[in-house]
């Protein structure tokens, strides 16, 4: 954290949606007070699949006045555990960076830095069991930012539901908030 400022690297695959995670992260830290609150999506010529990139910056005080993207993150989701494999994703985890990544099963962190935190979610596996899915797969932003809500307690369910209403109509929202509260409670800290 930089100046009081919070900043959040997204890794997925193009179709995973973590361009939206970005996004509807900085909008559920504003909501719940957060002063100042920025996405940053990185949109190339990826294809579906691909490796792709989205930030979020959040602040509690200060006002935000980069809008590069973030190289040093305090937090990182981690949509697709492949990922890791790829040196400058991997390169971008520092000491002190807390890892959410989407797993159902233990992380071999034997290549990462040894002063960081590490949750797993099975956000496929509750999307999945949703049928909270696109053609491209499951829509993983829903449970990857609660399970990050949990961790930080920068917000909860309450705020997700009534962000997620606003955005997507109460009939959508139902659907949403039932994978939120599965990734909220079944979110566990791994390291």
């Amino acid at each position: 954290m930089e100046n009081g400022i919070i900043e959040i690297s997204f890794a997925a695959r193009g179709g995973q949606t973590a361009v939206t995670a970005s996004q509807l992260l900085a909008q559920f830290a504003y909501e719940t007070g957060f002063h100042d609150t920025i996405a940053i999506p990185i949109i190339g010529a990826e294809r579906r699949g691909a490796p792709i990139s989205a930030f979020t910056k959040i602040s509690k005080s200060q006002p935000i006045k980069t809008y590069d993207s973030v190289v040093d993150p305090d937090y990182m989701l981690v949509f697709d555990i492949s990922l890791l494999e790829i040196p400058r994703i991997r390169d971008s985890v520092k000491e002190g960076t807390t890892l959410i990544i989407n797993s159902d099963k233990s992380i071999d962190d034997t290549k990462l830095p040894n002063k960081i935190k590490i949750y797993i979610v099975d956000a496929t596996g509750i999307c999945i069991d949703h049928k909270f899915m696109l053609s491209s797969g499951p829509i993983l932003n829903i449970p990857m930012l609660s399970a990050f809500g949990k961790i930080t307690g920068f917000y909860g369910l309450d705020t997700m539901k009534k962000v997620i209403t606003e955005e997507f109509g109460e009939k959508r929202s139902e659907i949403n908030m039932k994978v939120a509260e599965d990734a909220f409670k079944s979110v566990k800290e791994v390291k």
